[in-house]
């Protein structure tokens, strides 16, 4: 039972007593020329002992007197009987049960016109919303469309009759009418999508101030119909309103993510002006405390660097470890000097790498980095001393081992240290990747050649000595 189902039951019943309410309904409306229905006097004595019952709150006693008494089929007796039944069923909060007798009674009034229009009308509204309640809790897909039918069908005859209805009313309508439409999620009724956002639509412009539960709902329902500009302009409505929801503040920036994507291949300048604003919406969030776990940190750099925007996004990343907004771990200071790699800044690259290093002393991951970086840097000397560094601390998370040694071999021949570098190219063969890998048989060849001529050159130099 929804809060606000539960309090429109609540407000429809205790507007009077349960047995203080029958005077009322024998009364007919000034205007009404037809003679007011009667009472049959086994019925109305029994309805004397519900009172000293209902002051007890004995409900059980209720139901076993009103269970009692002889009522005719169709008659007014039987409908005041059915009435009273459901009213005592929804102040026990056994509100399925309150449906069949209800429902009865309508019928009957509806055929002989035993109850004030007010009165039908507010069985009416409630029968719908009791109906829809039953319908959300169904676990059976027929069931649940049957429920939902019947709801939807007392909500119409209620609003066709009611010239103003409540803002609960308008929104538990709509709200019937949107799980219906996605009730089969293979198979979404769009045309109960477009009514239910026409209900919203209404509601919200019949308030002075409407409720938050109106922009949440319209927000559903534009994001079913994948309106995603609709939504954006929604929550940023919301938030105006109330910018401590955490959760529109992660739906307002995915969605311009979104429409930033959709954008990107007929209209580059409206993606990035798209993604522009979700860079924003995530510093909007962060300034009224949202949005400031480490991985929420981590995805504001990631923006700026689809943005090209390398310096701030860098200076975030970097700031954010030093001050614990990020988490300080290997792969994000390796992420962090990959991104100033490709921002051209290969000094600063090898900076934060190399403060890395003295943070993680034993993750070869990071001085493999480091001697790659030397390596496009031309500088084999320091890519030789970083990769050797690798080897010893080991510990990689995504080089190969092969790899670290084929570049001290690689780096070690350059520098004309042969034997270093022959040494390196044997381990690098131990591993399987050195069967893969094609530059690697000339790289061996190459360093053999090399001692092989060196060798020669002693040899040629050993004779001349002797003589």
């Amino acid at each position: 039972m929804s809060p606000s189902l539960f309090s429109l039951i609540r407000s429809c019943l205790l507007g009077a007593t349960l047995v203080g309410g029958l005077a009322a309904q024998s009364a007919p409306p000034p205007a009404q020329k037809k003679a007011p229905p009667s009472i049959g006097e086994k019925t109305s004595e029994a309805f004397q002992k519900l009172r000293p019952l209902q002051e007890k709150q004995d409900f059980n006693g209720m139901l076993a007197v009103l269970e009692a008494v002889p009522v005719q089929a169709n008659s007014y007796d039987q409908a005041l009987v059915l009435d009273m039944k459901a009213k005592i069923f929804a102040m026990t909060n056994q509100f399925s049960k309150a449906i069949a007798p209800w429902e009865k009674a309508i019928e009957l009034s509806d055929k002989f016109e035993y109850f004030p229009e007010k009165q039908t009308l507010e069985t009416v509204v409630l029968l719908a919303q009791l109906y829809g309640q039953e319908g959300s809790s169904s676990k059976d897909p027929k069931l649940q469309q049957q429920y939902f039918a019947k709801a939807i069908t007392y909500f119409r005859r209620f609003l066709d009759k009611t010239k103003k209805p409540t803002p609960e009313t308008l929104m538990a309508y709509a709200s019937i009418l949107y799980y219906r439409a996605v009730a089969d999620p293979n198979n979404v009724d769009k045309a109960g999508l477009a009514e239910a956002q026409k209900i919203v639509e209404q509601g919200m412009l019949e308030a002075v101030k409407p409720r938050e539960g109106f922009y949440q709902l319209l927000l559903t329902l534009l994001q079913q119909q994948n309106d995603l500009q609709g939504s954006s302009e929604y929550l940023e409505l919301l938030l105006a309103q109330n910018p401590t929801k955490k959760d529109f503040w992660q739906l307002l920036m995915a969605s311009y993510l979104q429409l930033s994507e959709r954008a990107s291949k007929q209209n580059p300048t409206l993606s990035r002006e798209y993604l522009v604003r979700a860079i924003v919406t995530c510093e909007r969030a962060q300034s009224h405390g949202h949005m400031k776990t480490p991985k929420d940190s981590m995805n504001l750099v990631s923006l700026y660097l689809m943005a090209g925007q390398f310096s701030r996004g860098t200076e975030i990343l970097y700031q954010g470890m030093k001050k614990g907004e990020i988490e300080s771990e290997p792969n994000n200071w390796r992420v962090l000097g990959r991104y100033y790699l490709e921002a051209n800044m290969n000094d600063q690259a090898v900076k934060v790498l190399k403060e890395a290093a003295g943070l993680f002393p034993k993750n070869g991951e990071i001085e493999m980095q480091i001697a790659q970086i030397y390596t496009q840097m031309e500088n084999n000397r320091e890519s030789l001393k970083h990769a050797k560094l690798a080897v010893q601390k080991g510990n990689f998370e995504g080089t190969k081992p092969f790899s670290a040694h084929y570049l001290i071999a690689y780096t070690a021949y350059d520098l004309g240290e042969v034997d270093e570098a022959k040494a390196a190219i044997e381990k690098a063969s131990t591993f399987e990747e050195s069967k893969k890998d094609a530059q690697f048989p000339r790289l061996k060849a190459v360093i053999e050649e090399a001692i092989a001529e060196r060798e020669a050159k002693k040899s040629e130099k050993a004779p001349k000595a002797k003589s």
